[in-house]
């Protein structure tokens, strides 16, 4: 058979076999997308079916997105009505939406889209900006989420703008660049703008698929207005006159070239490289066009992080000391401190900073030439309190 015959014929089994298991009448199948998580979050999970007989079950799932299965069916009701999601991961060269997909009866496929479509509303709030500079955070925003604002889409395309944006985040890791992206990625979830991530695994995946070049354009594609990330993409944005030249360069700079959107679409980038290693043909105006560089907290960012610690945990520390002591520390580095200070209370009832300070050194000294045991254990007898005595 043709792959298409292939394809229809796989895509009539998946769903008759889905719907038989969960008595569904005259069957609709689906691609949840970004509503996925709020589909099943809201549901009530039901059995595992078999598929043709044959059931893979999985025990460890990272979230209840999985259905616990890589072959069978698992059943769903939300508010009365019931659903089906048929999985068949048989062949890792298969698009995954493909053999993964939701079927549902085509009399409940509106009413169920629009209780998603307005529960997914209803749950997501606000989320609180990153700790950044004022002005880094402004622009952060006004070149994203002020971007894809639909008022300001629409003066842009009638001005003869771009309806495209390229920022490339870049700096020492734990400065900023995940947290940044985390609230753009929620605030694209609150406000309902698409979002895709693309990590290096995704984006080699698509590369070593049966359709390279379709693959690779699925993952630059969003259908409406929204922010695809491309998360710490050093292979494909090296300089080539710096490292070993390979054709995924000249992929990605034409699949970057050739989106297409309705509305609009920012892509953000995030790489620790610095800014000369980066190849010069990414750097050009229409595929980046900001740069902000994420660099170590000054001391009124980190006060501004650790104003946002517990109530219980500020005040049992000096705060001024404690901004003062991690002068050259990044944000990771300093949400670190917070987490053996909190592993310390757990097993002291006290709030230790000198512990927190001098376990924080020693952890980072070389970890294989010493075993050391951090929080949820007995405080020996005797011991000093610097760790000694675990």
């Amino acid at each position: 058979m043709t792959p298409l015959t292939t394809y229809s014929a796989d895509h009539r089994f998946l769903v008759e076999a889905a719907a038989k298991a969960a008595g569904l009448t005259d069957p609709v199948a689906f691609i949840a997308g970004q509503y996925a998580y709020t589909l099943v979050d809201k549901a009530v999970r039901g059995a595992l079916a078999p598929l043709d007989g044959a059931l893979v079950r999985q025990w460890v799932t990272r979230s209840k997105l999985y259905p616990a299965t890589t072959f069978g069916i698992r059943l769903y009701t939300i508010q009365g009505i019931a659903f089906a999601r048929a999985v068949a991961n048989v062949h890792s060269d298969f698009e995954e939406s493909a053999y993964d997909l939701f079927v549902v009866s085509r009399a409940d496929y509106v009413k169920l889209f629009r209780l998603v479509l307005r529960a997914n509303r209803e749950k997501v709030e606000s989320s609180q900006p990153p700790v950044l500079p004022d002005d880094q955070l402004d622009v952060l925003r006004q070149n994203t989420l002020g971007y894809l604002d639909r008022n300001n889409l629409k003066r842009i395309k009638d001005l003869g703008g771009r309806a495209k944006r390229g920022l490339l985040l870049t700096g020492p890791p734990g400065n900023g660049k995940t947290s940044a992206c985390r609230w753009l990625w929620e605030e694209c979830r609150r406000t309902g703008h698409e979002y895709q991530i693309v990590s290096p695994d995704a984006y080699q995946a698509a590369r070593r698929s049966c359709n390279p070049v379709q693959a690779v354009r699925d993952l630059f594609t969003v259908n409406r207005s929204g922010i695809i990330f491309f998360d710490d993409m050093d292979v494909a944005l090296r300089d080539r006159n710096t490292v070993r030249e390979t054709d995924d360069q000249a992929v990605f700079l034409s699949a970057l070239d050739g989106i297409q959107v309705n509305e609009g679409v920012v892509y953000v980038f995030t790489t620790n490289c610095s800014l000369e290693l980066i190849d010069p043909a990414f750097k050009r105006p229409g595929r980046i066009d900001l740069v902000l560089h994420f660099t170590l907290p000054d001391a009124k960012l980190r006060r501004r992080l650790m104003d946002r610690w517990h109530a219980d945990l500020r005040g049992g520390i000096d705060l001024d000391d404690a901004v003062r002591q991690t002068a050259g520390y990044s944000f990771a580095e300093v949400e670190e401190l917070k987490n053996l200070l909190i592993l310390r209370f757990i097993d002291t009832s006290a709030w230790e900073w000198d512990w927190a300070m001098e376990q924080f050194r020693q952890n980072r000294t070389d970890l294989a030439e010493q075993h050391r045991h951090v929080g949820f254990t007995p405080v020996a007898a005797g011991s000093n309190g610097n760790g000694d005595g675990h």
